[in-house]
Formats: C-alpha cells, structure tokens, sequence
C-alpha cells in the first residue's frame, strides 16, 4: 500500500508549488536564496514594463534604481523576514515605480527552501487610486448638491404650471406668472454662477509680462463701475513697473475677483483697500488688506469650507468671486491664503509662481 507521503508527492510536486507562488502571493517577486529572480507576478511585471523572460535567471540588483536592493533586503531578512519597507524599483527605459516590500524565506513556512517572497505593493497605484477615489467623492458631493439646490426652482415652476393648470379663471395668471419668472430667474442664475466659475480659468495665451500700471487702471475701473469709489480709499503700490514670467490675464483676474468680493461686502464709511504687488526669488507675492467691510462668522466658515468649489458655490452663491480667485490661483498653482486680523480686516496673501518656460526678461524697478 502507497505510503500518505508517497501519494501527495505524486499529486503535487515542489516545482508545481513553486510555479504557483505568484497566484498564491498576488503582486510579489519570487527569489532564490542567491538574490537572483525566479517569478515575478504579472501585475509587477507590467508596472515594471518587462516580461518574464528578460528578467528571469538575472539578478535582484537588475532592478536597482538608486539603491543597492540586494543589500536593503539581506540587511532586512536578518530575522527571516520583514514587513512595509519602502524601495524604488527601476524599470523600462529607466522608469522608476515606488513599492512597499515584506519579505520572508519560505523555508520559515514550508518544506521548500532555498527561496526568499518579496511580497509588493504598488504605492504609486496606490496614490493614484486614492486621488480617483478623492475626486469621484467631491463629484459626488456637487452632484448631490447640485440636485438639491437647483431642484428647488424647478419644483416652484412644476407646481405653478400644475396649479395654472387647475385655475377657473384668468384672475390670479398674473401673480403666478410674477412667481414664475422668480423662480426662473434665481435657476439662471445659479446656472450663471456656475458657469461663471467653470470658465474662471480659462484666458488668453500669457503675455509673459505683467504690467503694473494696465493692473491699477483694471482694479480702480472694477472699483468705479461696481461701487462708488470715493467711499472706498484704494491704495496701489508696487517697486516695479512690469513683471515678466507669469499669466498676465490670469493674475489680472485673479485680482480682480478678490476686489470684486471684497466691495460685494457691507462696509463703513471709510473703507479702505490695499493692493502691494512684489517679486521674490519664487515669483510674484501679492498682499491684499482690506479695512471698514464686515465679515460675520457665517462669512468666514463659509471662506473656511474645503469642499468642491462648486458644491460650495451653490451652498453660498453670494461668495461667487471668492470661489473663482481660488480657481484661477489653482490654474496658476499659486498659493493663497486668507486671514482676519479683527472682525473688519482681512489679508490676502498670493504667491504664484513663475512659469516653468519663463527666462529671465525685461523686468524693471520703479
């Protein structure tokens, strides 16, 4: 009679059980105990870009991108095994991919020895994954926004044209009309600010050079034709006549809309505005400090929420210039913040970059 031990050695041989390693241990790199690769598993070998044929046989150190991975590994199997170290592997023409690595010879679990599994996690796919993921959430939160808010108007429309349908006389058309055209105005509206904001970044090509005077005249019109100017003081300095290597369109802009929320405010008799426009080894740096609007508690934790701009857009419309200064400092990859230093002031302060294509031009001081 045939031995237990006789039987499953016909049933399954070491090397069949070597073979499936890599469906055992998805996402892994299979090595002997001399470093030299046995299997890797598809999905490595395709973020990788190679087959298993060219890597097969070669050694662990074929795929050193900077560091000697040979060495990590041998430094870090002195236990037998190890868990969530960090390493770049090199692939195709160079290709650098980020990978998170516990490893352990297989002899600590099984009979087989003389092999060492590295099992991998992508942590670029990882990134990716969770930047996906981070903005299907924000879709998600203006989709339910969105039907939410502007459902509102279009319900009072339904409902008017059911009840005009309902009447016995013409008496009340004009009042449901009145109420009609109400509701129809404030959903243009919303879909105008939308708009709005969706088309904030987008300008004519950069002329490269931001000239500060055209910026003053821009701002001091907003001004003018948006309130009356001689209650409010603004104030414009800068120690350069022209800025070169930055949007010119997009910072006149951006600009622009932050004066635009600010005078949409509540002010006092007296408010002031000041605009400083500067440059510093990383670009252009931009103070706003305004004095005399006021800012209730609501305004700010509205100016605080970090969700959507869009879904924000439609929970505080009244911020619309606010939300596309922000939209065009991100086309700009600027950073901007906001501060309020007493309950009637607050700061501006953007720094945008200069362009990456930008050499060094025909800047000139005051």
């Amino acid at each position: 009679m045939t031995s237990l031990p006789e039987i499953s050695l016909s049933l399954i041989s070491e090397e069949e059980i070597r073979q499936k390693l890599t469906s055992v241990f998805v996402e892994s790199i299979i090595l002997t105990n001399k470093f030299d690769i046995d299997l890797i598993s598809n999905d490595v070998l395709e973020a990788l870009g190679y087959t298993l044929e060219e890597v097969q046989g070669k050694s662990i150190t074929f795929l050193n991108y900077k560091e000697n991975l040979q060495n990590l590994l041998l430094s870090n199997l002195n236990r037998g095994f190890f868990e969530e170290v960090t390493a770049t592997l090199k692939g195709r023409h160079n290709k650098s991919v980020s990978y998170s690595i516990s490893g352990f010879y297989l002899g600590l679990v099984s009979d087989i020895n003389g092999y060492i599994i590295l099992k991998v996690k992508n942590l670029d796919r990882v990134k990716q994954q969770s930047s996906h993921d981070s903005r299907h959430e924000e879709l998600d939160n203006f989709i339910y926004r969105a039907a939410h808010d502007l459902r509102g108007p279009l319900a009072s429309i339904r409902g008017l044209v059911g009840v005009m349908k309902l009447r016995k006389d013409n008496s009340e058309v004009d009042a449901m009309l009145e109420m009609l055209d109400s509701c129809a105005s404030h959903l243009d509206e919303q879909l105008f600010k939308l708009l709005y904001l969706a088309e904030s970044h987008e300008a004519e090509i950069p002329s490269g050079d931001l000239k500060l005077g055209i910026l003053e005249t821009l701002l001091r019109d907003t001004l003018t034709q948006n309130c009356l100017s001689e209650k409010v003081n603004f104030h414009f300095t800068s120690d350069q006549v022209e800025i070169g290597g930055v949007h010119e369109h997009l910072v006149q802009s951006l600009l622009n809309n932050i004066m635009l929320y600010i005078i949409s405010l509540p002010r006092n008799d007296g408010a002031t505005i000041h605009y400083h426009v500067s440059k510093n080894d990383s670009g252009l740096f931009i103070e706003i400090r305004s004095t005399g609007f006021t800012i209730g508690c609501k305004l700010r934790q509205a100016l605080q929420q970090k969700t959507t701009l869009y879904s924000e857009l439609l929970i505080s419309p009244n911020l619309i210039n606010y939300y596309a200064a922000r939209k065009i400092a991100q086309a700009l990859q600027a950073q901007m913040r906001i501060c309020f230093p007493h309950d009637d002031v607050q700061e501006f302060h953007v720094q945008i970059p200069f362009r990456a294509d930008f050499s060094a031009g025909s800047e000139r001081s005051v």
